[in-house]
């Protein structure tokens, strides 16, 4: 594929990323709870031992503001970014408590921060818009927007389940879909992106198609490893890789280990 027909393919999944989310009217807490389960509610709650005194904390790509409000409860200071304006719109309405926000709109692709701003990032289940030729590049600009003994959440959506012939089944279901679009509809796709059409309680308020990457648990490990991230903790469950990390240094285990253990 040549890099122009890549180019303005991915200019075109920006603004398509966005349309579900630019008409969405219902907050995500409200279809999925404020976390998606029990291993999600137990990473944030690692995460937020160490949100307090004067830490700052990024809520990258935010959305409506599911997590927001309880980083703000425990951090001096959150900023959240998001690049739809209906989101950031709904994450205020629902945050208007909280004095220690400051809502960006922004793409996370070009993050207005200075680096080592940050103490620790939250970013949760939109890793699958990141595309493979931009993964490194992305995690390299989080890593500098993060403080050198800070901590980096991510949820990343992933073909795989903890049992094998779920995973065998998603991952036929993704390949699919990979081919379709790129040898039927001629998409210029990288392994593990594909598009599917919305459906459900989206399609009746956004139809037509929506972009996801999916990948897998030893893919995400050599990406955050080659970025020159410690994974500290990681668990597979449902479709997802919770994992939480940090910049290599054992400083960062320790502070961690402490906070657990104290």
């Amino acid at each position: 594929m040549s890099q122009e027909r890549r180019r303005k393919f991915l200019s075109g999944i920006a603004e398509n990323i966005l349309l579900p989310y630019e008409a969405s009217t219902i907050y995500e807490e409200e279809i999925a709870g404020e976390f998606q389960n029990r291993f999600e509610r137990e990473f944030f709650e690692d995460f937020a031992t160490n949100v307090h005194g004067d830490k700052i904390v990024l809520d990258l790509a935010c959305g409506d503001g599911r997590h927001t409000s309880g980083l703000a409860e425990r951090a001096k200071h959150v900023v959240a970014l998001d690049l739809s304006t209906n989101m950031l719109r709904m994450a205020k309405r629902k945050c208007s408590a909280e004095t220690n926000i400051d809502f960006v709109r922004g793409s996370m692709f070009d993050l207005p921060f200075r680096e080592n701003v940050f103490d620790q990032i939250w970013f949760s289940q939109a890793f699958e818009y990141v595309p493979p030729d931009k993964r490194k590049e992305f995690l390299s600009d989080l890593k500098a927007s993060l403080e050198g003994n800070g901590f980096l959440y991510m949820s990343v959506e992933s073909w795989m389940y903890p049992g094998f012939f779920e995973s065998l089944k998603e991952f036929l279901g993704d390949l699919e879909l990979h081919f379709y679009w790129r040898f039927v509809k001629g998409k210029p796709l990288l392994w593990g992106e594909f598009m599917y059409y919305l459906a459900g309680d989206v399609r009746e308020r956004c139809r037509g198609w929506h972009y996801h990457v999916h990948t897998d648990r030893w893919t995400l490990q050599g990406l955050l490893s080659s970025c020159n991230f410690e994974i500290l903790r990681q668990r597979l469950y449902d479709g997802y890789i919770y994992v939480l990390c940090a910049p290599k240094n054992t400083k960062a285990r320790r502070k961690l280990e402490r906070a657990n253990t104290g």
